[in-house]
């Protein structure tokens, strides 16, 4: 509230609006919770302060340019601009305007408390850069965008104050001042009083600049040195303080360049580029290991330099098949070689040594003592030589009552001697 602002007694009531309390003073108007008895709602209703001491004609100035503002903020809806609903002139109080009522402070209130987080910013800069380059896109200038007309409500920031404009060439005096203050003023509004969807980009990358920062990109004692370093000083960069990416430093000046020219083409690009930039730093991993947490619940992810377990399934179907090809080129020789005998018992003879592999040796001493006749002009086959047979077995124990078997006397030896 202005220092030099002596409130006044509430009026009980604002044309059909039962007043509440007050809610905030501004540079030339007031703001009062009031409440609809029609549709019994909270709503906030905005006049000029009655304490102003400007002539009669600027003051009318002022209220046709309300009128103006008023029609064209009901043109504009959006989810981050305040709806205005109604507008209306009372015998004692003049006009007024009555807008929705949002809860929640402003951020002027919350940068008191400290700079934004990265994140918070970031939702600030996207919100009210699109909703400023909707109202430009319906020919509505805010001309006043600083962090007293921002509030931050539950579901998102709301730009307000599009009824009362800042009056374009800051000429209004109240007790020997400027009314308002020039600190997101652009430097155009000061040497020409153009305002346009550039200027109000300047005032948006001005109230950004103070919310990430938590200081004012021109500082100043007073009215006239802070335009003057708006007019002729760049701002400071602060980026690499706070470990946001160089880039955040580059698109904020570029916001508040003096060439209108040379800043984004809307307000809505702007808030995208802020945005992104904060996000980069927000997003960035956490150095310290012990801020890393892992939940226990899933599974680490594998790791490259470590092969994965043979499958075991695999090999065995490998080994069958492998074992499969040898059989059947074992087959295929015999058969081969049986083609080349005329014998057909010995071809039997091969082929069953060939199909069955772990006979007995009694088998192939049966197969290798069948030799096949030579036919004449013919040579022999060569055949393997086989193994030796085995020695035979020896005779089981006599087993008692029965005579021992003897063994046949060599020839020409007599006969065997008789027992005593």
């Amino acid at each position: 509230m202005p220092p030099s602002y002596a409130p006044r007694e509430l009026p009980s009531a604002i044309g059909r609006y039962d007043t509440v309390r007050a809610l905030g003073v501004g540079a030339m108007g007031r703001v009062l919770l009031a409440r609809d008895p029609v549709l019994e709602r909270h709503v906030a209703i905005k006049l000029l302060r009655d304490d102003l001491a400007i002539a009669s004609d600027v003051r009318e100035a002022l209220l046709v340019r309300m009128r103006h503002e008023a029609r064209a903020a009901a043109r504009v809806t959006h989810p981050n601009l305040v709806v205005i609903h109604d507008m209306g002139e009372d015998d004692a109080l003049g006009l007024y305007l009555v807008f929705e009522y949002i809860e929640g402070p402003t951020l002027k209130q919350r940068i008191k408390e400290g700079r934004l987080s990265g994140r918070q910013a970031a939702r600030i800069a996207r919100e009210i850069g699109a909703a400023l380059t909707h109202a430009h896109e319906h020919g509505v200038l805010h001309r006043d965008v600083k962090p007293e007309n921002i509030i931050l409500s539950p579901t998102g920031s709301k730009l307000t104050d599009f009824g009362i404009a800042r009056v374009p060439d800051s000429t209004l005096t109240h007790a020997g001042g400027l009314l308002g203050t020039p600190a997101y003023s652009a430097p155009e509004t000061f040497k020409d009083g153009k305002f346009s969807p550039a200027s109000d980009q300047f005032s948006l990358a001005a109230t950004l600049y103070e919310a990430i920062r938590g200081a004012r990109a021109f500082p100043g004692d007073d009215a006239l040195s802070v335009a003057s370093r708006i007019t002729n000083e760049p701002p400071e960069p602060f980026a690499a303080s706070l470990r946001y990416p160089g880039a955040l430093d580059a698109i904020l000046g570029r916001g508040l360049a003096k060439d209108p020219d040379a800043r984004f083409e809307s307000c809505k690009l702007l808030g995208a580029s802020v945005q992104e930039a904060l996000l980069m730093r927000a997003s960035r991993a956490p150095t310290d290991a012990s801020a890393i947490t892992e939940d226990p619940t899933v599974p680490p992810p594998p790791n490259p330099s470590v092969p994965p377990p043979a499958d075991r399934r695999g090999l065995r179907w490998f080994a069958v098949g492998l074992g499969g090809l040898l059989a059947a080129g074992v087959g295929a020789r015999a058969l081969l070689r049986a083609a080349d005998d005329p014998n057909p018992g010995s071809a039997a003879s091969a082929s069953t040594s060939a199909s069955a592999p772990q006979a007995s040796s009694s088998a192939l001493d049966v197969g290798s003592a069948s030799a096949a006749p030579v036919k004449p002009g013919k040579k022999p086959t060569a055949r393997p030589t086989p193994p030796p047979p085995p020695p035979p077995p020896e005779p089981p124990p006599p087993s008692s009552g029965s005579a021992a078997p003897t063994a046949a006397p060599p020839a020409g030896s007599g006969p065997p001697p008789s027992a005593p």
